[in-house]
């Protein structure tokens, strides 16, 4: 059976009518006669009952049209679902978000309030789906890993404290005068845990960890509830005003870590990332 067969058949059951068919098919009527003579033959039972003024389908026809009508309704939905499918790519950025959640997420915001068409697919794990961004930090003292990064800030770390601990009396702290204090961070191969990590270390400290989610604002809740000490990243994240906790600065290591932006090569190709980027650029040079 060929699609254009069935496209005849479908016009020939709807007009019940050779001719008719056949003009609204746009085609001789011996032609659509010759196809659908050939289905019968095909399928080794008549469709239709002939009849001096027209034609009437059988119970064989009638089973056919039933099977044919959302089959072809479902292929003449193709090309338009095709290039909805290519709209939607063109107008989505891909995004690995590992650093600065919420201060991205309301950057997407604002973006997508100047371009709705736009949508954003983001995930937070290192995954097989390809993306077109990917937000990451390191230490500021480290070189950038690639030629394609761009740094979008540059931040301090600062040591946040509950307000009725010893260390909230201090203006400032050394991480080595912490030894004894309780941690809450993020767990896993996160970039912020190793830079942490490493900020300890240089401290000499092994953290003694009361607390570890793998999300960033879980973390940002424990540490804004007072329920022991953690690094704050100034700019990153809002200040905890009301909350029992205070934030200090860290003079011994310095602490601080960069916000970078990193295009792969399929999002080097996209206008529409371009000018994402450059938003994100604009927005950060001016806060």
């Amino acid at each position: 059976m060929e699609l254009l067969q069935l496209r005849y058949f479908l016009a020939a059951a709807e007009y019940q009518h050779m001719t008719k068919a056949a003009e609204h098919l746009q085609i001789a009527q011996p032609a659509l006669s010759q196809a659908i003579h050939r289905l019968e033959t095909e399928l080794g039972m008549p469709l239709f009952t002939r009849r001096s003024r027209g034609i009437e389908l059988n119970e064989a026809g009638l089973l056919l049209q039933q099977r044919l009508l959302p089959i072809i309704k479902s292929l003449d939905r193709i090309p338009e679902e095709l290039q909805m499918g290519a709209y939607q790519a063109a107008h989505t950025i891909h995004i690995r978000l590992l650093a600065a959640t919420s201060l991205m997420t309301r950057q997407i915001i604002a973006y997508r309030a100047l371009h709705p068409e736009v949508s954003f697919h983001i995930h937070q794990w290192d995954s097989s789906t390809e993306e077109d961004i990917c937000v990451t930090a390191i230490r500021s003292d480290e070189s950038l890993p690639s030629s394609d990064s761009v740094i979008l800030l540059e931040e301090d770390l600062y040591l946040a404290v509950p307000a009725d601990s010893p260390y909230a009396k201090l203006s400032s702290i050394r991480l080595k005068d912490t030894q004894e204090a309780g941690y809450i961070c993020l767990s896993g191969p996160r970039p912020m845990r190793k830079i942490c990590d490493y900020y300890l270390g240089q401290a000499g400290i092994i953290p003694r960890i009361l607390m570890e989610s793998d999300g960033f604002e879980s973390i940002h809740r424990l540490l804004a509830s007072g329920l022991g000490v953690g690094f704050w990243p100034v700019r990153s994240w809002e200040a905890p005003e009301g909350s029992p906790v205070r934030l200090l600065p860290i003079t011994d290591p310095h602490c601080s870590r960069r916000i970078l932006l990193h295009l792969s090569r399929q999002g080097l190709q996209k206008s529409l990332v371009k000018d994402f980027c450059r938003f994100l650029q604009q927005a950060f040079s001016a806060g």
